[in-house]
C-alpha cells in the first residue's frame, strides 16, 4: 500500500512539474524572452531541459527521503556488494564446515555400527562363556563328589596301611636294635658353605652312625659291604639344601624301619633349623595347684605338669628322644623339695617351670621347679 501511494505521488508531482515547465517555456517563447543570449526558441528548449532535470532531481530526492531501499540502492550499493561478498564467503565456510561435519558424522556412524557389531559379538561370547561356566560348575560339583569319595577311600587305605605296618612291626619285634624313626646320629651344619665342606660333614655323620649301628649289632650287606643304606638322590638333595640355606641346620639320620640284630640299616635324613628355643631362667610354664597333703598325689600332679612341659618343648622345636619321646630332665633333689613344700603348705601353690640353661633345638632341656604360695 505504501509503495502504491509513493508511485502515485511521484506521478502527480512529475506531472505538475512538467506542466509548470511546459507553461513556463510556452510563456517564455511567446514573450520571446532570451536567457544567456540564446534565441527565444532555444531559450524555451533550455527551460524544458531544466524542467526535466528538476523533475529527476525532485523524484530522486523524494524517493531517497521516503524509501530506505532507494537510498540503499543509490548510495549503499558498494557496501551491499561487499556485504554480499562477505556473506558468500561465510556461506562457503559454513558449507565447508557442514561438509566436514557430515563426513565426521558418517565416520562416527560407521564407528558406532562397528561398536554395535563388537557389542553383539561380546554378548555372544558372554553367553557362550556363561554356558561354559555352568558346565564347569557342574564338572566341579562332580569332581568334588569324586574327591570326597577318594578321600574316604584314602582314609580307609591309610587305616589298612597302618594295620599292615603294625603287623610288620609285630613280626619284626624279635631282637630289635633300632625302632622306626629312632635317631642314629646327629650333627649341626652351617648353611651356605661349599659342597666339599658339606660332604665332609655328612661323611663324618655317616661314619659315626656306622660305628654306632655296628656296635649295636647291625651287619654289613654281603654284596655291597654297606651297613647303612641311604638313597643317593636324598643325599644329593640334602647337599643342595644345606648349600642354599642361610641357617644353621640340625641334620639327623633316622632309621626308616625297625632294625633287627644282624641286618643292614635303612636310614633317612631329617633336617631342622637349629634355633634357640628357651633362654636361661626363662619361665616355660606356670600352673596352680590346690592344697594337697598326700605326697603320692603331689608327685602325680607334678609329673602331669612335667608332661605338659615336655609337650610344649616338643611343639616349640626341641628334638625328643625317639623311644621315650622325652626332651627334658629335672633334678631329683629339686623334685623331692617341691613335694615336701607342697605337702607342708596350707594354701594353694603356684608352680613355675624354669629353664636352667639356653636350650637349642638339639637340647638337652634341663629345668627346675619353683613354688610360690598363693595369697588368699
Amino acid at each position: 500500500m505504501y509503495s502504491i501511494i509513493l508511485i502515485v505521488t511521484l506521478i502527480l508531482v512529475s506531472g505538475i512539474i512538467a506542466y509548470i515547465g511546459d507553461l513556463t517555456g510556452f510563456r517564455i517563447g511567446k514573450k520571446k524572452i532570451s536567457i544567456f543570449g540564446l534565441r527565444p526558441h532555444r531559450t524555451a528548449v533550455f527551460v524544458t531541459i531544466i524542467t526535466g532535470i528538476v523533475i529527476s532531481i525532485i523524484t530522486i530526492s523524494i524517493l531517497s527521503i521516503l524509501s530506505y531501499d532507494v537510498r540503499t540502492a543509490l548510495f549503499g550499493l558498494d557496501e551491499l556488494r561487499e556485504r554480499q561478498y562477505e556473506l558468500t564467503r561465510e556461506i562457503q565456510q559454513r558449507n565447508k564446515q557442514l561438509s566436514e561435519t557430515q563426513e565426521e558424522l558418517i565416520a562416527k556412524t560407521e564407528e558406532l555400527e562397528k561398536l554395535e557389531e563388537e557389542f553383539q559379538q561380546l554378548n555372544t561370547q558372554i553367553e557362550l562363556q556363561t554356558n561354559q561356566l555352568e558346565s564347569l560348575l557342574e564338572i566341579r560339583e562332580r569332581l568334588t563328589e569324586e574327591r570326597d569319595s577318594l578321600q574316604e577311600e584314602i582314609s580307609e587305605l591309610q587305616e589298612t596301611v597302618r594295620g599292615l605296618y603294625s603287623g610288620i612291626s609285630w613280626l619284626r619285634s624279635g631282637d630289635i636294635i633300632l625302632d622306626q624313626g629312632e635317631e642314629i646320629a646327629m650333627t649341626i651344619i652351617k648353611g651356605g658353605i661349599n659342597e666339599e665342606e658339606i660332604e665332609q660333614e655328612l661323611m663324618n655323620l655317616l661314619n659315626q652312625a656306622t660305628r654306632k649301628v655296628l656296635e649295636m649289632g647291625a651287619e654289613q650287606d654281603e654284596e655291597s659291604g654297606q651297613v647303612l643304606i641311604i638313597s643317593r638322590k636324598e643325599y644329593d638333595d640334602l647337599v643342595q639344601k644345606i648349600k642354599q640355606s642361610e641357617l644353621e641346620l640340625v641334620v639327623r639320620l633316622l632309621a626308616s624301619m625297625n632294625v633287627i640284630k644282624g641286618e643292614v640299616v635303612l636310614a633317612d635324613f631329617s633336617t631342622l633349623e637349629n634355633k634357640l628355643v628357651f633362654e636361661q631362667n626363662e619361665v616355660v610354664l606356670v600352673e596352680k595347684i590346690p592344697v594337697i597333703n598326700d605326697p603320692a598325689e603331689v608327685e602325680d600332679t607334678l609329673f602331669s605338669i612335667l608332661r605338659k612341659v615336655n609337650l610344649k618343648a616338643v611343639q616349640e622345636g626341641i628334638i625328643p628322644e625317639p623311644r621315650t619321646s622325652l626332651v627334658g630332665t629335672i633334678s631329683a633333689v629339686n623334685l623331692f623339695e617341691m613335694v615336701r613344700d607342697i605337702v607342708q603348705c596350707e594354701t594353694g601353690m603356684q608352680i613355675k617351670i624354669i629353664s636352667l640353661n639356653d636350650t637349642w633345638t638339639t637340647g638337652p632341656f634341663k629345668v627346675r621347679m619353683q613354688v610360690e604360695e598363693i595369697i588368699q
